[in-house]
C-alpha cells in the first residue's frame, strides 16, 4: 500500500476499507515475510490474498463518502529491532533503499493521479512505510543460471506463478495506513517483493533486485488502489 488523486481532479475514497484491503497488497509479492517490521506487535495481521503478504483492515473504521481526499506519504523508516531481516546489507545501503522506497511510492501514486498531502489534516490519510528487510542477490550465479536453458525454463515457470527467481534477492516492506486526525489504524500490510523472474537486470548487482522490488511494489500498490476505487488513472 490510502486514497486520493491528481491529474486535475480529486478522486475520493468511498470505501477506505475496500481500498485498504487492496492497497496493502504490494502486487505479486512472492516470499513469506520473515519479519513484520514491528507491525505485527501493533496490528492483528493475517495472510493476504497474494503469497508473501500479511494484511490488516480495521473492522470498525467509520468511513463515509468523501471523507478522505489526500494521502501523506511519510519518509520511510528503517526497522531496527532484532528480527529485522537485512543479512549483511550495509547501513548506507539501507538508508539509500529507504529513500528509494519513499521516492518510488510517491512517484507511483502521483503518476496514477493521487493527490499527495504535505502535512496532516482533515481528510488526509497517512501512509507510513518501513524498510523491514533486504535479501541480496547472488549476482554472477543468478545471471548465469537464468541464461542457461534450464535456468530460463525454471524461471519462466516461476514468472507464471508470481514467484521470485532462483538466487535473486528481495525487499520486505511494512506499511501502516492511519487517519492523520484521530491516528486510527485503518489498514496495514507487510510484503516481501522481488522483481519478475525473467528480469535479467536483477542479477547484475547484489541489491539490484531489492531496487526493482521497490519499484515494482510501488507501482502495484498504486494499481491495487485504482482497482479498489474502480478508477482509471490519467494518461
Amino acid at each position: 500500500m490510502v486514497a486520493v488523486t491528481k491529474g486535475g481532479s480529486i478522486v475520493r475514497c468511498h470505501y477506505i476499507a475496500a481500498c485498504s484491503g487492496a492497497l496493502m497488497l504490494i502486487g505479486c509479492a512472492s516470499q513469506t515475510p520473515k519479519t513484520t517490521g514491528g507491525l505485527g506487535n501493533e496490528l492483528p495481521l493475517t495472510p493476504g490474498q497474494y503469497p508473501g503478504t500479511l494484511v490488516y483492515r480495521s473492522p470498525t473504521a467509520q468511513v463515509g463518502s468523501g471523507r478522505y481526499k489526500s494521502l501523506l506519504v511519510d519518509d520511510a523508516a528503517i526497522y531496527r529491532a532484532a528480527d529485522a531481516d537485512f543479512g549483511k546489507v550495509e547501513e548506507a545501503d539501507k538508508v539509500r533503499l529507504a529513500q528509494e522506497l519513499t521516492t518510488e511510492f510517491r512517484k507511483a501514486l502521483g503518476a496514477h493521479g493521487y493527490q499527495l498531502a504535505g502535512q496532516p489534516g482533515q481528510g488526509v490519510v497517512r501512509l507510513h512505510l518501513t524498510l523491514a528487510g533486504v535479501k541480496e542477490s547472488k549476482p554472477v550465479a543468478a545471471t548465469v543460471l537464468r541464461l542457461t536453458p534450464l535456468g530460463l525454463g525454471i524461471n519462466a515457470a516461476k514468472t507464471a506463478t508470481g514467484q521470485a527467481s532462483t538466487l535473486v534477492g528481495s525487499v520486505t516492506v511494512a506499511g501502516e495506513i492511519t487517519d492523520t486526525e484521530s491516528s486510527e489504524a485503518l489498514a496495514g500490510f507487510v510484503a516481501t517483493e522481488s522483481p519478475i523472474a525473467l528480469d535479467l537486470t536483477s542479477g547484475l548487482g547484489g541489491l539490484r533486485a531489492a531496487e526493482l522490488g521497490i519499484e515494482r511494489g510501488a507501482e502495484e500498490f498504486a494499481k491495487a488502489l485504482d482497482r479498489a476505487l474502480n478508477r482509471t488513472p490519467p494518461k
